[in-house]
């Protein structure tokens, strides 16, 4: 009889240990670590053991993604009240990068809005090279690239190490944020982006409330 067969046996006949139930004491294998012989009840003890260590491992990092998630939600809900609370384009703009730098600890952020006029560098031009970057993203990009025009409006970015271009569009794209760290794992090409998605979508959805 191979091993096979045993294994196919003991799988469709569950009763077996029912009825010889000294197997379990008997019945010596080795220790997955050990090296020493133990019963199959202790081995399967064991094993339990394990699954319930990965288990509680894996509801650890759950738990560390909700409270990590929930954070992040109470600051998108502070800047969202903050510029739904604004007037006018210049509170609107103060509020966000208040936000920026006391809630996420951004203080490196840059924003272009091309569809109205001002005298704040907010609404500086911005070539149609640009314009165009920002149209044809189909979500925020992140990692150590900008593009050379718009690196520019950070100012000095010897020490900035990532970046992260949002582009503002609810129906249409009316302009970009920059933020930047000096960490390079800050934004990285691999993160995700939701949050930056949506934070895109609720800064042009309060632009174009107050846009002329």
């Amino acid at each position: 009889m191979k091993s096979e067969d045993i294994s196919r046996y003991l799988a469709t006949h569950p009763e077996f240990f029912d009825e010889h139930p000294h197997l379990l004491t008997d019945i010596r294998v080795s220790h997955p670590f050990e090296g020493r012989a133990i019963s199959i009840a202790e081995r399967q003890i064991l094993n339990l053991r394990d699954k319930t260590t990965l288990l509680e491992t894996k509801l650890a990092e759950l738990i560390k993604f909700g409270e990590e998630n929930d954070a992040i939600s109470q600051k998108m809900q502070h800047i969202a009240v903050a510029m739904m609370a604004a007037r006018d384009l210049p509170t609107l703009i103060h509020a966000l990068y208040l936000n920026l730098r006391e809630d996420f600890a951004i203080p490196h952020a840059a924003l272009r809005i091309w569809q109205a006029a001002g005298d704040d560098i907010e609404f500086s031009p911005c070539s149609d090279e640009v314009k165009g970057w920002v149209d044809n993203m189909p979500h925020p990009q992140c990692g150590a690239y900008l593009h050379p025009e718009a690196l520019t409006w950070l100012g000095d970015t010897s020490h900035l190490r990532s970046y992260a271009a949002i582009p503002l569009k609810n129906h249409q794209v009316v302009g970009v944020l920059l933020l930047a760290s000096e960490d390079a794992q800050r934004f990285y090409p691999q993160m995700g982006t939701l949050y930056l998605q949506r934070l895109g979508e609720l800064i042009a959805a309060g632009l174009q409330r107050l846009l002329p």
